[in-house]
This record gives C-alpha cells, sequence and structure tokens, in this order.
C-alpha cells in the first residue's frame, strides 16, 4: 500500500514539475531572448504582446468582478479578448483569399507559381481554426448530443456543463503546456518547415496552437463561471 501510494505521489510530483517547467522556465526564457533583441522578431513581439494581453484580461477580469462582486465583470474582459481573436481569425480568411487568387493568376495566366502559396495557405487556414476555437465556444455553437440535453430543466444543464468544464479544465492545462513545449522546442532552434522551397520558419505557426488553446482555456473557465 505504501509502495503504491508513494509512486502515486512520484507521478503528481512529475506532473507538478512538468507544468512548472513548461509554464514558468520556458517562458522566461522566451522572454529573456525578447528583452535581449527587442526589435529582433515582429513575431517575437506579437506572441508577448498576446501573452500580456491574457495576463491582463485576466486581472482586470478578477479585480473588477471582485470591486463589483460581480462575476459578469469577470467575463467581460476576457470574452472581449476571445471575441477580439475570433475577429482576427475571420480577417484571416481574406488574406487566404488574396494570397489563393494571387497564387492563381500568376501560374495559370503569367506562368510564373510562386514557391510560398502551398505553405502560406496551410498556415492561413490553421490559423483561422486556432483563432476560432474558443470563440466558437463562446458563441455556443460546438456540437453537442442536443436531443438528451434538451430534455433535462435548465439546473440540471447547469450541472451537466460544470462537470464538463472540470474535466476539460485538467486536459487543457496539460495540452496547452505539451503545445508550448512543442513551440518552444522550433523557438529555440529556428526550426523551418521543410515542405516546401520557401522552406520558412515553422515556430511563429506552432505558436497559433498556444494561443488557441490559452484562449480555450480562458473561455472554458468563463463558462464554468456562468454556471454558478
Amino acid at each position: 500500500m505504501l509502495e503504491v501510494f508513494s509512486k502515486f505521489l512520484s507521478f503528481v510530483g512529475d506532473i507538478f514539475d512538468f507544468f512548472a517547467k513548461t509554464f514558468f522556465e520556458e517562458p522566461v526564457y522566451f522572454f529573456s531572448r525578447v528583452l535581449e533583441a527587442p526589435l529582433s522578431s515582429f513575431y517575437e513581439l506579437i506572441f508577448v504582446l498576446f501573452l500580456l494581453g491574457v495576463a491582463a484580461s485576466l486581472a482586470w477580469g478578477v479585480v473588477a468582478g471582485v470591486v463589483n462582486r460581480s462575476m459578469i465583470r469577470f467575463i467581460q474582459p476576457v470574452e472581449t479578448y476571445v471575441r477580439f481573436f475570433g475577429k482576427v481569425g475571420a480577417w484571416v480568411i481574406t488574406i487566404l483569399v488574396v494570397s489563393m487568387v494571387y497564387e492563381v493568376i500568376a501560374r495559370y495566366v503569367f506562368k510564373a507559381p510562386t514557391k510560398w502559396a502551398f505553405e502560406v495557405a496551410y498556415m492561413l487556414m490553421g490559423t483561422v481554426f486556432m483563432f476560432g476555437i474558443a470563440y466558437c465556444l463562446q458563441m455556443r455553437r460546438h456540437i453537442r448530443v442536443d436531443f438528451l440535453f434538451d430534455q433535462v430543466n435548465d439546473k440540471t444543464k447547469a450541472v451537466i456543463d460544470l462537470a464538463g468544464y472540470v474535466v476539460l479544465v485538467p486536459m487543457l492545462l496539460w495540452l496547452t503546456a505539451g503545445l508550448w513545449d512543442y513551440f518552444h522546442q522550433a523557438y529555440k532552434v529556428d526550426e523551418t518547415s521543410g515542405e516546401s522551397a520557401w522552406n520558412p520558419i515553422i515556430w511563429p505557426f506552432k505558436f497559433t496552437f498556444v494561443i488557441a488553446f490559452v484562449l480555450l482555456l480562458l473561455q472554458v473557465m468563463v463558462e464554468g463561471s456562468r454556471t454558478f
């Protein structure tokens, strides 16, 4: 029994060590690199602003919620931040369409295809998808089993939603940690895509995965708070 308990504590310790390294040590490296050369990369500046925006929206929400003793005050800034990225994702579709029209004209009219069209297409489409995940939850457009859910009263619906969010939060923390590490490994070595002659750096696209799941985590927190 003691051996099983010891292994369990060791497992819990490994989990805490993983999260500490992922959410504290690696971001410190990222910020230190940015501070050493603050103008070296447009992408780095954008990502720092995103992380600071997450912290600011949470802080603003918590302070406003405590001061006004209202959960709505916590919800509003977080939802505004999520909605902003949803709209950014919608505008990215315009860039995707323009780039594809340009590629078609260049390829079939001028016989001069670009070397970047394929990679731009999947990166922009992936960005649209990633930025829309949390916004879709905010608009309650994700698929659910309505023929069962609609048969119960509002109180039971709230309990079901809360149970789902409680289960989802640790999974999102784990996935976000893994995606941050996935991004960070590419960032440290300036990994390139290797998919075409253009061969761009890939870590800016990988960071959109982090953005997506951080925003989804924020929105899940908001949805969970609504059930109270």
